[in-house]
């Protein structure tokens, strides 16, 4: 079909598009893009060019990049801000954002992705860092080079593991940042309540901006800091239920041809868990309704494993937590664990990705790991979730 220059076509994944002539997306030319499913892409064509779309969109006249954009790169440049950070709720634009300052800013790009709910350059459960010179129509097409396992979709209730994240990331990229290149921060949506507004102003702390960049109105608590305010870019909503099946394809896209491994407690540190941290001890018998294959005790917990998952009330706990003098009591099954996330980081310190708990072979020491990460590695952070055979995120209790 023919499209008239200054149109815009807002495609919805899944989708195709071919264009020729000329168009572009978040200003990166584009002569074909593909669209994924449950996104909306807005491709401008700036003069008037043959377009084949396989896919719904509808057509807009002229651009649906908000102004207030293109005068924040002019600010950026002619200030020579290096360290920008995004703040704004969820879906209000941040990624969006990130992807146009990326294909319109000079120099370098290094861009850090804290949104553990749905991060684009790592995978939910991390953040993630990557470099990009530009010419991208996602920050998610930006190839991860280092993050932080954090183990869980939300910092709520995990701020203080997600701020150590946030301070090594900050920590990695200052040491690889040239003069010249930009800094771009895009951070989680949560931003409403006390506990948020503390969240985030420690992470202005740790990461110290040059600027802030705020969709809608600038908030108290920031006035003090530069900031720059801006329109935000929504499209379309994002519903719980697409949130999830998205986080489903990236969990399947990072396990792409996963392999089993075994790894050993005396060769592969284990961290984020008391697992194998305590003395093994003989645990009291007959006090489960259920065969203990493995009890351990250190300077503050208890760890129980069961061969078949059994229910435990709060007195035994409680009774537990007295006569072993501990302030935590872990009891699980081996089954209880399989399909726990763990991250995994080589000897260096540099995060490669996530794996699947697969075995727990407690008498031995050892666990297996259903991950597509090659090569050395030094250190398994263990995660707060497990994912079920859909790939759907579940709660579990873990050691």
């Amino acid at each position: 079909m023919r499209v008239e220059g200054g149109t815009t076509l807002l495609v919805e994944g899944k989708a195709e598009v071919k264009v020729q002539g000329k168009a572009e997306v978040f200003g990166c030319p584009v002569e074909s893009v593909t669209v994924s499913e449950g996104k909306i892409l807005p491709i401008y064509v700036v003069e008037d060019s043959e377009v084949e779309v396989e896919g719904n969109y509808i057509a807009v006249k002229g651009s649906t990049i908000p102004g207030s954009w293109s005068r924040l790169v002019e600010t950026i440049e002619r200030e020579g801000y290096t360290k920008i950070m995004l703040f704004g709720d969820t879906d209000s634009g941040k990624s969006s954002l990130a992807t146009f300052l990326a294909n319109k800013l000079s120099g370098g790009k290094w861009l850090i992705d804290l949104d553990i709910g749905q991060s684009d350059i790592a995978h939910p459960c991390a953040m993630g860092l990557g470099y990009t010179e530009g010419g991208i129509t996602s920050i998610s097409e930006v190839q991860m080079i280092d993050g932080y396992f954090v183990g869980t979709i939300s910092p709520t209730g995990r701020e203080a593991r997600c701020l150590r994240g946030v301070a090594s990331i900050i920590s990695k990229v200052d040491d690889l940042a040239k003069e010249g290149d930009r800094i771009i921060i895009d951070t989680t949506g949560w931003t409403k309540g006390k506990k948020a507004r503390e969240y985030k102003l420690a992470k202005v702390e740790i990461i110290k901006p040059d600027l802030i960049v705020c969709f809608g109105n600038i908030p108290y608590y920031l006035k003090r800091y530069s900031t720059f305010e801006v329109e935000s870019f929504v499209l379309k909503k994002r519903s719980r239920e697409v949130r999830s099946s998205i986080r489903s394809r990236l969990y399947a896209k990072w396990l792409e041809n996963a392999e089993l491994r075994r790894f050993e407690d005396d060769e592969v540190e284990f961290e984020n868990t008391t697992l194998f941290k305590g003395e093994k001890i003989e645990f009291l018998e007959g006090v489960l309704d259920a065969k203990v294959i493995f009890a351990e005790k250190g300077a503050d917990f208890l760890n129980v494993c069961v061969e078949k998952e059994v229910e435990v009330g709060g007195e035994l706990i409680k009774a537990l937590l007295e006569i072993y003098e501990v302030k935590e009591v872990c009891i699980f099954s081996p089954d209880q664990l399989k399909g726990l996330m763990l991250g995994l980081y080589d000897r260096d310190g540099r995060y490669l990705g996530f794996g699947l708990l697969r075995g727990l072979d407690v008498e031995n020491r050892s666990i297996e790991v259903f991950t597509s990460v090659g090569g050395e590695v030094g250190r398994i952070e263990f995660g707060e979730i497990k994912l079920n055979d859909d790939l759907k995120e579940v709660v579990t209790r873990v050691p």
